[in-house]
């Protein structure tokens, strides 16, 4: 009998990939993105959303329309048109998709941070990340009892042709925007975090890192401190010198990150690169290869922080990140078990969704929409935790996708 192999050959492109990948996320860090946030799928599409919808949703601090995203999207749309691997494809329970892909944003937003995120989060010395990560494995492990116990989806059908371009068409259209807001004119109903800026008292006091006090208009620094136009104090010098800039205001200069974002797209649709996929095969089916793609992430963001001087190692003081080891675990697993019951972390969503993927593209919507309404209910955490609605909310998520598993399960029983 010949015995089967753990490690084919695609695991060292996998590894190149996932290198390259991680190489670029932290280096997006030194060119001003948040700190151990150079790539995260969850927190992108979340300040994406806030460009839109900001005003409504209480996302002032997290409103711009990242360029990684649509690199990606439009990379990964051009490899696979060269390829001819372009197909537009669906009709695999989307509603599903929607709603799973909406419970993934809601959970990764608990935890701060995405599949692809945690990784980078360990990556650049970040102990707490570990607690994401067990809860990384935990959601395969829960996911793969319901695929052993046949969960499907279905097959995806060839689609209309127009159907297959709904995500490259949103990328085009999110790019006309950003180039709109960014040399032209801010239509007056969206909202950005300005470049650097700190939300000292927030709602009412804004200034940037240079020293341009937003808002109050009238408002200047004095001495450091942010001072009305009647004299009086609305934050003193100590107040402005400790506050952080927003994580929206935070951002590597538009086309550096346009064009990173184009070759993450490159790499990922042709290496298959998935950050939860390699330990879901090896755990169900002893495959080793994807894995490779998560182990060179890692070790691409340690070395280019190690580079930069940006690793720092330790369970405190981490950039957009808290110290709730318990509920990082439990935001983790539901956001894994859902990417599960998806096929595919946030990341190969939204490859799959640019080379004509329509399912994949519910998918994606449901993370859009799943942003605004974590940040409108505030369930979405900050450095100080988890808000006092986030398990509850955690808990109502697990039962839908226990529900979904199980139903999934029948139906191909």
């Amino acid at each position: 009998m010949t015995k089967r192999r753990v490690i084919g050959p695609t695991a060292w492109i996998l590894g190149g990939a996932g290198l390259f990948i991680g190489a670029v996320a932290a280096w997006l860090v030194s060119q001003g993105n948040p700190g151990n946030m150079g790539l995260c799928i969850a927190c992108f599409l979340r300040d994406i959303t806030g460009f839109f919808v900001g005003g409504s949703t209480n996302q002032a601090a997290v409103a711009y329309i990242r360029p990684e995203i649509i690199g990606i999207i439009l990379g990964a749309m051009g490899a696979a048109l060269v390829t001819r691997e372009f197909r537009p494809r669906g009709g695999s329970q989307p509603i599903i998709r929607f709603v799973l892909g909406f419970i993934f944003m809601a959970g990764a937003l608990i935890f701060l941070g995405c599949t692809v995120r945690a990784w980078l989060r360990l990556g650049g010395g970040d102990l707490s990340a570990l607690w994401g990560v067990a809860g990384i494995v935990a959601g395969v492990i829960v996911g793969i009892v319901f695929l052993k116990r046949g969960f499907n989806m279905g097959r995806a059908k060839n689609l209309a042709k127009p159907l297959g371009w709904l995500l490259p068409a949103v990328g085009v259209a999110m790019l006309a925007f950003l180039l709109l807001s960014t040399y032209g004119a801010k239509p007056d109903w969206a909202t950005v975090t300005p470049a650097n800026g700190k939300a000292v008292v927030p709602g009412e006091v804004v200034v940037t890192t240079d020293g341009t006090v937003i808002k109050p208009a009238d408002a200047t620094l004095v001495d450091g401190a942010v001072v009305a136009a009647d004299g009086t104090v609305l934050a003193d010098s100590g107040k402005v010198a400790e506050t952080k800039p927003m994580p929206g205001g935070k951002r590597a200069p538009l086309w550096i990150s346009l064009v990173a974002g184009l070759a993450i797209g490159v790499v990922a649709q042709r290496s298959r690169f998935c950050s939860i996929g390699g330990i879901r095969d090896a755990i169900l089916v002893r495959r080793f290869d994807l894995l490779f793609g998560v182990v060179g992430l890692l070790i691409g963001a340690t070395v280019v922080n190690l580079i930069f001087g940006q690793y720092n190692l330790g369970f405190t003081g981490q950039p957009v990140a808290h110290n709730d080891a318990l509920g990082s675990f439990a935001a983790m697993t539901v956001a894994t078990f859902a990417a599960i019951l998806l096929g595919g972390c946030p990341f190969r969503q939204v490859i799959m969704g640019s080379e004509g993927d329509a399912d994949s593209f519910m998918a994606v919507a449901g993370m859009l929409v799943g942003a605004g309404a974590t940040h409108f209910f505030k369930l979405a955490s900050s450095p100080a935790g988890l808000t006092d609605i986030a398990w509850p909310a955690l808990g109502v998520m697990a039962v839908v996708l226990v529900a979904v598993a199980v139903f999934g399960s029948r139906t191909t029983a």
